[in-house]
């Protein structure tokens, strides 16, 4: 970790990272997510929602930031430069493995129960997961940017792509092999990892279902996610006019929208968050840079940043704001809070319920004012920390 301030960064990079961590955090706590508008909430399966560009707009950005990150080892592969990405790697992974289960820590610590935490956690950690998945997609991503030239890397991004839609198409069964029961990558991550080391967020007839949307398999599309955003930083970095580099990436943007698209619904290999299709790469790939794109043209060439003040904060240290976004949750549903019928609930629910509810209701407009309420709390932590220097990175 360090307290020293990155030089020589984009301001409307900063920004886009920021946007980015402020609608996860919105999406990521509503209030009742039963209720929440349909576009804050991810598709169920096949098909697109504004939150399913959440994740891939911030591996994007990690992207972009490794280009630049890098020009200290004027990238090369190096013993130095290759012990930097594989340090930072495995640390952004074990914070991934095992940040979830602090406060259980704690509590068992207290307790007296240290044994029983232990077994219950290592019988169902996930392996897999969110930070997981950023680092995996530095680390090789990295290396292979370090190691092949740039058409080489294209060739390689284009191959995980093709790779990942022929393994997908002859290894699902049934008759929809890109279904949630059926798939290839869900039969991967049981064979290697098991049912209790995934996520068991999918349901199947109204009980929780063993898929892993961060799985082994998926990785593969989603590190040309981060191949797609490290080119940008690459082209950026070497075209200084910024008119002149919009006039360039505007196109591209929308040649990977079109092409993702047409891949779905021509060549039927369905856009889709939880599986990182092919499909979905290219689409949502476009989409992170168009709107890098417009946030460059407005900071770069309009000369509007002041504008964006609020998610520069956020985009400065977007680790930080992602950690304690979710650790704070983690506390809050740790809490329980006994009420006067006799009846608990856990602090979440039980601050929802005396913050937002009151306002607007328990709908979709009370459980947006609580999100909104809960960006803005964790803004509050980025700000301070911004006003002090902090810069909190690995």
């Amino acid at each position: 970790m360090t307290t020293t301030a990155p030089s020589q960064r984009i301001l409307a990079l900063d920004i886009f990272r920021g946007m980015t961590i402020a609608f996860m955090i919105i999406v990521n706590t509503p209030g009742n997510g039963e209720v929440s508008w349909g576009p804050l909430q991810h598709a169920r399966w096949h098909g697109f929602t504004p939150t399913d560009l959440v994740f891939p707009s911030f591996l994007f950005a990690i992207g972009v930031s490794a280009w630049f990150s890098l020009r200290k080892f004027d990238h090369q592969l190096t013993g130095d430069s290759m012990n930097k990405i594989w340090r930072r790697t495995a640390i952004l992974y074990l914070i991934g493995l095992f940040m979830w289960h602090v406060p259980a820590f704690v509590v068992a610590l207290f307790s007296m129960k240290l044994g029983t935490f232990f077994k219950d956690v290592f019988e169902n950690l996930r392996i897999l997961g969110v930070l997981q998945r950023l680092a995996l997609c530095y680390g090789i991503g990295t290396t292979l940017a370090l190691w092949l030239p740039r058409r080489a890397l294209i060739g390689v991004g284009a191959f995980l792509l093709l790779f990942y839609w022929a393994v997908m198409h002859l290894f699902g069964q049934g008759a929809d092999p890109y279904s949630l029961q059926t798939n290839a990558a869900l039969r991967l991550d049981l064979w290697l990892m098991g049912p209790n080391h995934l996520y068991h967020g999918e349901s199947v007839d109204g009980k929780p279902y063993a898929f892993d949307p961060e799985g082994a398999l998926s990785t593969l599309p989603a590190l040309v996610t981060f191949i797609l955003g490290y080119l940008t930083g690459q082209f950026l970095d070497q075209t200084k006019d910024r008119r002149l580099a919009l006039s360039e990436l505007f196109p591209v943007a929308f040649l990977l929208i079109g092409t993702g698209f047409l891949w779905s619904y021509w060549l039927g290999f369905p856009i889709n968050k939880k599986l990182w299709t092919s499909s979905y790469t290219l689409y949502v790939g476009g989409l992170s840079l168009l709107i890098l794109c417009l946030v460059l043209w407005l900071v770069d060439v309009k000369g509007k940043p002041q504008f964006f003040s609020f998610f520069n904060i956020f985009g400065r240290s977007p680790l930080l704001a992602y950690i304690t976004s979710e650790m704070m949750v983690v506390v809050l549903f740790t809490i329980t809070i006994p009420g006067a019928d006799g009846a608990s609930q856990n602090g979440f629910s039980w601050l929802y319920q005396h913050t937002a509810v009151p306002i607007a209701g328990d709908n979709a407009v009370g459980s947006f004012v609580f999100a909104i309420g809960y960006v803005l709390a964790n803004w509050v932590i980025a700000w301070a920390c911004y006003k002090r220097g902090i810069i909190f990175k690995i």
